[in-house]
């Protein structure tokens, strides 16, 4: 099929966002899909009230810990939101500082409505992040 050449196509927003975020901490954490769920409903609810413990969130895979350089440990994980409570979610989820009973540090690496931009092995060099933190205090 051939278009007109003044017709323009329009593409629909995305009604999921995706983030990607690290998790370090000074220990290694063992945690499951639905313990990080938890703790983000529950960061939800304290920061942003009954309605934004409503939020949609998937914890879609959750890395193994892994030693980093500074002698801590990180993981990542990655997630998937309603594109309209994004800002939300994403404010909750660095909110976090204790998991497992562990304080830890929880931010996010990149954020994109297309998973496969997210799943890339291959990673910026430390410090050349898209969104970068100063790193946890413990």
């Amino acid at each position: 099929m051939i278009l007109p050449k003044n017709m323009k196509l329009s593409r629909l927003p995305s009604p999921w966002s995706y983030l990607k975020v690290s998790v370090v901490s000074p220990s290694p954490l063992d945690i499951t899909d639905i313990e990080f769920k938890s703790a983000i409903v529950q960061s939800l609810q304290v920061h942003h009230g009954k309605v934004g413990a409503l939020s949609h969130v998937d914890v879609l895979k959750i890395t193994p810990p892994s030693r980093c350089p500074n002698g801590l440990f990180s993981c990542h994980v990655i997630l998937r939101v309603s594109s309209r409570q994004k800002a939300e979610v994403w404010s909750a989820v660095t909110l976090i500082s204790t998991l497992q009973g562990t304080r830890c540090s929880v931010n996010t690496v990149k954020e994109s409505p297309v998973l496969i931009s997210l799943l890339s092995q291959s990673s910026p060099s430390p410090g050349h992040h898209r969104y970068r933190h100063q790193p946890p205090v413990f």
